[in-house]
């Protein structure tokens, strides 16, 4: 299970329950997996046996609100305090290791780690061997190279060994195979042995950096010492807590999550703009396909979460990712890769017969709405002339021409499942159209501005008419032109979108039936008799349809029902911080990806509406 994650926009490296590095994302943030979900393991040899990491009770947390993992493991006399960080500038992840002896005796203690890379998510072709210039093992194929060094304080030997087998073969005799390279699916081990007094502790440095070139990656191998590597933690350290400190709040139990929600986001976040919906490679190998890309969805979530939480610069590095996406026609198709190609897809190009565009609308309305809300909170035109050209015109064009009777064609849902004229979609492009003509009316281009705010309007007289049944909002119109009365959590999104108060009786309905219908163990699922990753007889709540309808009652002042919701969010976590998809209805372990960055993204989202709320209340005389 991923308990813990760090990255700084170069490098992702997923943790799991044991301290573990079971996912390392280099050179993009999401593209590509080096390790392809398989632990790098630890083990301890000492008294003439092994230890192994997963004989160590461990937990993990974030340091202090800072990106960095404290590490704290134990198995009876041993102890092991560590912190695990990545440079913030470069790719490279050190693990300071502080082991304890609380045996009475001292003790000569060794310590193996054991690497099983697969270089561009595949095992064929990689070759391991042993540098003696930089006195480190390194992995490399094609263009991609993988240096890993151990060190301490004294002037102790390295173990070392590369192999097609097993390398946890090799430890239970207390030394390595010493063999200095092999090629194809090969595994690595380095070790070192250290001395550790009675009541006493001693320290090693375990180092994996990554390039793109040998010759680069031996130069930062060679400079690499104990002073440098305490120095880099103290500097990473500052760092990471200047960079919260800019949106964190208060510390308390809300806003220990809402940190490392910032974080998560953070972390997810390609240096080129990015953002992967989740790192979790443990769908890889169930589905054939994973959470690893840049659903517009969730980025402009994502991006909004960061506006809002006073990252600015972050949601614009973003819109100038999305920028350089947009088809000629002026949408977005369904995901695409970090590297700005289109990535795979399951929506189909022809239905019944006919040729469609095999998107989402809502995805390209949620990019124009999350650029028009940036707008709107900063006013920085400059920022987003060239974003607004290429994509936010001719968005919103688009979206006023893929229209028919007032309403928008036919396209997938949010959910990914259904074909039709989703409420969520309708209020996505009500969004779209009316932060978008602030951001058209901010360039000058003033026709464009009034054409969208007309449109908006037909928008929701069409959806009084059209889709409201029994005083409250429907689903969708599906295929065959039928209302869809199934309820579902999206329906939310006409108040949050701002085409109906959160007052109006039709939102207030709706959200009263989403409330008594769709709560499962004080949670909220999508919708009605949801499969999804269904394993019980009920349905899995959801982090995010939950949040919905926290944020529903903060915004109609139903303040204790929120915290209820919130509260519950909170409880769902990791002990480190970690936000699922959703989860078990009976154990709420997750049952799906984690971490998932729309759950965090809305978890900011939710807390922000809640702390306004609150600091509004204590402002009254």
């Amino acid at each position: 299970m991923r308990y813990a994650s760090i990255g700084n926009g170069r490098l992702l490296v997923n943790l799991d329950e044991f301290g573990r590095i079971v996912d390392f994302y280099f050179p993009y943030i999401g593209m590509e997996n080096q390790t392809a979900g398989t632990p790098i393991r630890y083990s301890f040899w000492v008294d003439n046996k092994v230890i192994l990491d997963t004989d160590l009770i461990t937990s993990l947390s974030y340091l202090d609100d800072s990106n960095i993992i404290q590490i704290e493991s134990k198995k009876d006399w041993l102890s092991v305090s560590s912190f695990a960080f990545i440079d913030p500038d470069s790719p490279t992840y050190y693990l300071i290791m502080k082991i304890l002896n609380n045996s009475g005796e001292n003790k000569r203690i060794k310590i193996f780690f054991t690497h099983d890379f697969n270089i561009y998510s595949n095992p064929f072709g990689d070759t391991a061997f042993f540098d003696p210039y930089t006195s480190s093992i390194i992995h490399y194929k094609s263009k991609r190279y993988i240096g890993i060094k151990l060190l301490s304080a004294g002037s102790f030997d390295v173990e070392y060994n590369t192999t097609k087998g097993n390398p946890l073969d090799d430890i239970y005799d207390g030394k390595l195979d010493q063999n200095p390279i092999a090629h194809g699916n090969v595994q690595s081990s380095i070790g070192m042995e250290i001395k550790v007094n009675s009541s006493s502790s001693s320290k090693i440095y375990y180092v994996i950096t990554a390039d793109r070139n040998l010759d680069d990656l031996r130069k930062k191998l060679t400079r690499l010492n104990t002073a440098e590597i305490e120095s880099n933690f103290v500097t990473t350290y500052m760092f990471w807590k200047s960079w919260v400190n800019k949106g964190s709040k208060e510390r308390n139990s809300l806003n220990k999550l809402y940190n490392v929600s910032l974080f998560v986001i953070k972390n997810h976040m390609d240096i080129n703009g990015s953002f992967i919906a989740s790192s979790d490679f443990s769908f890889v190998n169930l589905y054939g396909d994973s959470y690893q890309y840049c659903w517009p969805r969730d980025c402009a979530y994502a991006a909004y979460a960061l506006d809002i939480a006073g990252y600015g610069e972050l949601a614009v590095r973003h819109f100038n990712f999305i920028k350089d996406l947009v088809s000629p026609e002026g949408f977005l198709y369904h995901k695409y890769n970090p590297n700005k190609t289109l990535a795979s897809s399951w929506h189909p190009w022809i239905y019944r017969g006919k040729g469609i565009y095999p998107i989402q609308e809502d995805e390209t309305a949620l990019e124009i709405w999350a650029i028009g809300s940036h707008y709107e909170r900063y006013k920085d035109l400059d920022e987003l002339s060239e974003i607004y050209k290429k994509f936010v015109k001719p968005g919103l064009q688009f979206i006023m021409d893929f229209m028919e009777d007032g309403l928008p064609k036919y396209s997938f849902d949010l959910w990914e499942e259904r074909y039709g004229i989703h409420i969520y979609t309708v209020a996505t492009v009500y969004g779209a159209l009316t932060k978008g003509s602030i951001l058209a009316e901010g360039m000058g281009d003033e026709t464009l501005a009034e054409d969208s705010i007309e449109v908006a309007k037909t928008l929701k007289d069409e959806v009084k008419k059209r889709m409201v049944y029994n005083g409250r909002f429907i689903r969708r119109i599906d295929e065959n032109g039928n209302k869809d009365l199934t309820i579902d959590a999206s329906m939310y999104a006409p108040y949050f979108f701002g085409m109906f108060d959160p007052a109006d009786e039709i939102v207030r309905n709706t959200m009263e039936l989403i409330a008594q219908k769709l709560n499962v163990s004080d949670g909220i699922i999508r919708y009605e008799n949801d499969y999804y990753q269904r394993r019980k007889q009920l349905p899995n709540p959801w982090i995010i349809t939950t949040l919905w309808l926290a944020e529903y009652y903060i915004d109609i002042g139903k303040i204790s029902e929120a915290e209820k919701l919130i509260n519950w969010v909170i409880n769902r976590a990791t002990k480190s911080g970690l936000l699922p998809e959703q989860v078990d209805p009976e154990t709420f372990e997750s049952v799906s990806v984690i971490p998932l960055v729309w759950s965090h993204a809305e978890y900011i989202i939710a807390l922000n509406k809640y702390e306004s709320i609150k600091k509004k209340e204590y402002d009254k005389p």
